[in-house]
């Protein structure tokens, strides 16, 4: 059995797209080696975007790490399993980072003049979350 260890260290505003209330988010993290991904997230339900965001994650880490796995070994030792760090506070706290990302979004779409538009344009891409 192999035990990969997942730490998920940030978790930043890469492009937005209000229109369609998704959200493209940069996510730094640590398998053995520092790694970058962008997903893509619905943010309608910001709840269950923290599981869906880790679920993914997780099944492109077993695919990297399928690749490790020497053929003639038992089904066993074919076996993967990911620890991910802080599991449970990062589901919570990505939920509530997302429900943030959305008020300001709808603050970006509810505004009627120019005043302000470029800082509540900043404000949105300097969130981040780190663990």
């Amino acid at each position: 059995m192999k035990i990969v260890g997942l730490e998920i260290k940030k978790v930043k505003i890469g492009k937005f797209f209000p229109k369609k209330n998704e959200v493209e988010l940069h996510i730094f993290f640590n398998d053995g080696a520092d790694k970058e991904i962008f997903k893509t997230v619905k943010i309608d339900d910001s709840e269950h975007a923290g599981e869906e965001v880790l679920a993914d994650l997780k099944k492109m880490i077993k695919n990297i790490h399928r690749e490790d796995v020497k053929e003639g070994e038992s089904i066993i030792e074919n076996f993967l399993n990911i620890v991910v760090k802080q599991e449970d506070e990062f589901i919570e706290e990505t939920g509530k980072f997302l429900e943030k990302v959305k008020i300001k979004m709808e603050g970006l779409i509810n505004k009627k003049d120019a005043e302000g538009y470029m800082d509540l344009i900043r404000e949105l891409k300097s969130l981040k979350l780190e663990f």
